[in-house]
This record gives structure tokens, C-alpha cells and sequence, in this order.
């Protein structure tokens, strides 16, 4: 018993001396990679707002009366062309085509007996003409017989019009039969139901609203001062569509600008391409999470070109309290010559986007600060850092072990000031 509670005293000491040792070590360096943050020229832009919209969007109608007996989906769901949105009761409309066909195959009886009548006349008449030739028939018996042939003619001319008329009955019969069953015209979904089950339709009555998913555009209200900066040779532009969350900051393609502008607001409509992913979802080809009424800002040149503070866009973080990077501060440990900088978060307020990178307000970061661009998603603030690759003549090439002073950006940070 005394040499079981000696091992289990002696496993303890163990752990706690490990613990200790881990503690005196720190946490573990993070292998991360840098850019800097820069000064550069750029025409500056002027955000605008609109939304996204569906280039297809349809109330759907009943073509017929009737009372509703099935209504299939419900307000969010995803439908394919050709898909059961509502059924009519068609019970009268299927008598109906019954009916007409019945008609159509007694017009075809009509047509089929007249065609022998006709037959036979004819044979009459060429015997009645043979032997009017012989002088065995009298005139008048060959007038008769010609009379009969073409009276025959007329009743086989007016059977095959009613078999045309009949056969239009039978098309119009199960047109409305086909009508009591509405489809989706497209593939998309369904943003609202306008009737219910035992509901009655008239003809033109509205079903159910559907929207395109996968023809989506974005519209902007651009102010008339603007709008010769924007054409289709100028190419995409950026946008921020906060609906998107992560994949917020994107580019559109400039559509074209819609030449009727509003008279009162001088504000012109202009078509952009979102230029985000694609995957495939229930409904087809769906773009990753845009939806029709989603705001959009886009940035629209102006033809003012000034310096401004640039950081690359994978700097960019976010957290609940906003958006921050993690800045690179030479800080050597003498135990590790391979960390050579320390992580401190710095908060920045993003102006726009400029291809591969963002500018921001002055504030925290300035320029020739190092930003963390791989790895940063992982670290925490004051975590040391391993910098790999890192730019030749910085402080963290070689295992300076430069402290932060006052000409290195980011030593009011790794002070804690603001």
C-alpha cells in the first residue's frame, strides 16, 4: 500500500514539474508569412448603394377557373422548370375533352361514309356514260348521275371542314384541361403562395411569386457627374455585399448604364455582374449565398487620384468587435533563434477595395508596418512569431532580435499604445 501511494506521489511530482517546465517555455511560435503595409497613388472612389436583383421574376396566374385542390410548395422552397406549383379540380375539363374527342371520331365516321358514297357515285356515273355513248342512256340519266357526283363532292367537302372544327375542339378541350395544372416556368424559388387549397381562381388570379437564382445581377443609382467614368471597357469595379459575410468584398463587371436617368435625383441605373463562385445546389448552378434584395455598395471611380494606406487583403480579420490585423514586431527569444517577432492585433477601418489589396484609415498601422498574411488565422495576440521568408534587410531576416523602437512601425502597439 505505502509503495502504490509512493509511485502515484512520484507520478505527480512529474506532471507538475512538466507543467512547469511548459509554462517557463511560453506558448509555441506560430509559422506565419508578412507583407508590408504601404503608401500608394489610387483613384480614390465614391460608394453608392442598390441591391441585387433576379433578371426573372414571375407572379404566376391561373389561365382557367376552378377551385385549388393541391398546392405544392410552400414559401422558400426550390422548384425546377416544368415542376407542380397548383392543380385545378379538372374533373368538368377532362368531360370535356372526352367529349370533343367523341365528336371528332363521329366527324371522322361522317368523312369515311361520304368518301363511299362519293366512290359509288362516280362508278354510276362513268357506267351512265358509257352507255349514254351507246345510245342505251338518255341524257338527262348522265346529267343526274354527274349532279349526284358533285352534290356528293360538296357533303364530303362540308364532313372534312367539321372533322377540322372538331379536331380545334379537342386542342382547346385539352389545352384547358393542361391549364388546370400550373407549372414553374423556371428553376428557382418560390418567395410567397397568394391562394390556398379550396380556394376558387379566376382566370388571371395570381398563385405564387417565384424568383430566379441563378440570373442575379446588382443595380446602382450613380450620380450623373459619375456615370462617364463608368462603361464596359472599364472592366469590374469592387463591391461590398455585407449579405455575403466572409466573401463580403467582391468585384462586378460594369453591364452597362441604363441611358434614362431619374429627373428629380439626376441619379442614373447602372447594371453590374456580381463576380462571386458558384456551386451546385437543389435548383442548379446557385451563386454562394446572394439572394434577390441584398444591398450592395459599390466603389465608382471619380478621376481623383490621391496616396492612401494599403494593406494586403488576406491581412484582414474580423472578430464581434470588427476588423483588426495582426501586426509583425521584432521581438528575439534567446532560447529559439528562429523567433524573431511577436503578434499584436491592431483595429483598422476599411475605405475600399484595390484588386489584391484594401485601403484603410491612418490609425494603428502605418506604413512599413508588417502585417501577417498566411498563418495569421491561427495566432493570438503576443504569441511569438516565426517568420518564414521573410524580406531581406527586415528585422526579422537573419534573427536580428531588434526591440521595437520609435522609427519601427508598430512600437506604439507592442507598447500598448493607441
Amino acid at each position: 500500500m505505502r509503495m502504490r501511494l509512493t509511485n502515484a506521489m512520484a507520478a505527480l511530482s512529474a506532471l507538475a514539474l512538466a507543467h512547469a517546465a511548459a509554462i517557463a517555455q511560453g506558448p509555441p511560435p506560430a509559422n506565419v508569412r508578412i507583407d508590408a503595409a504601404r503608401e500608394e497613388s489610387l483613384m480614390i472612389p465614391r460608394s453608392v448603394t442598390g441591391e441585387i436583383v433576379s433578371l426573372r421574376r414571375t407572379l404566376l396566374a391561373a389561365q382557367a377557373e376552378g377551385f385549388v385542390v393541391e398546392l405544392t410548395p410552400n414559401a422558400g422552397d426550390s422548384v425546377e422548370k416544368g415542376a407542380v406549383i397548383a392543380r385545378l379540380d379538372d374533373t368538368i375539363a377532362a368531360l370535356e375533352v372526352k367529349r370533343a374527342e367523341a365528336d371528332l371520331r363521329a366527324a371522322e365516321g361522317v368523312v369515311m361514309e361520304r368518301e363511299a358514297s362519293l366512290a359509288r357515285l362516280r362508278r354510276d356515273f362513268e357506267r351512265t356514260k358509257q352507255l349514254e355513248t351507246r345510245g342505251s342512256a338518255t341524257t338527262s340519266s348522265l346529267d343526274a348521275a354527274e349532279t349526284a357526283v358533285r352534290t356528293a363532292e360538296a357533303l364530303l367537302v362540308q364532313a372534312e371542314a367539321l372533322v377540322l372544327a372538331d379536331e380545334a375542339r379537342v386542342a382547346l378541350a385539352q389545352r384547358r384541361l393542361r391549364d388546370m395544372t400550373i407549372t414553374a416556368p423556371f428553376d428557382g424559388r418560390v418567395v410567397r403562395k397568394e391562394t390556398e387549397v379550396g380556394a376558387w381562381l379566376s382566370a388571371g388570379d395570381p398563385v405564387a411569386e417565384i424568383v430566379s437564382l441563378t440570373e442575379l445581377e446588382a443595380r446602382i443609382d450613380v450620380p450623373e457627374h459619375l456615370v462617364g467614368y463608368l462603361s464596359q471597357d472599364l472592366g469590374s469595379i469592387a463591391m461590398s455585399i455585407p449579405g455575403l459575410g466572409t466573401n463580403a468584398d467582391t468585384t462586378a463587371r460594369v453591364i452597362s448604364v441604363i441611358p434614362q436617368g431619374d429627373s428629380l435625383s439626376r441619379m442614373f441605373p447602372v447594371r453590374l455582374a456580381v463576380e462571386v463562385p458558384k456551386v451546385e445546389q437543389d435548383a442548379g448552378a446557385d451563386t454562394v449565398g446572394l439572394r434577390p434584395g441584398m444591398s450592395v455598395t459599390a466603389f465608382v471611380p471619380t478621376g481623383s487620384v490621391e496616396p492612401v494606406l494599403t494593406i494586403h487583403k488576406d491581412a484582414v480579420l474580423r472578430d464581434d468587435a470588427g476588423l483588426f490585423a495582426f501586426m509583425a514586431v521584432p521581438n528575439s527569444d534567446p532560447n529559439n533563434p528562429m523567433v524573431t517577432g511577436q503578434a499584436i492585433p491592431a483595429r483598422l477601418s476599411r475605405l475600399f477595395a484595390a484588386g489584391d489589396r484594401v485601403a484603410i484609415r491612418p490609425g494603428q498601422i502605418r506604413p512599413g508596418a508588417w502585417l501577417l498574411v498566411e498563418g495569421n488565422e491561427r495566432v493570438f495576440p503576443t504569441q511569438p512569431l516565426m517568420v518564414q521568408d521573410p524580406p531581406a534587410g527586415t528585422p526579422f531576416a537573419g534573427g536580428s532580435g531588434a526591440s521595437p523602437s520609435d522609427d519601427q512601425p508598430g512600437a506604439d502597439a507592442a507598447r500598448g499604445d493607441n
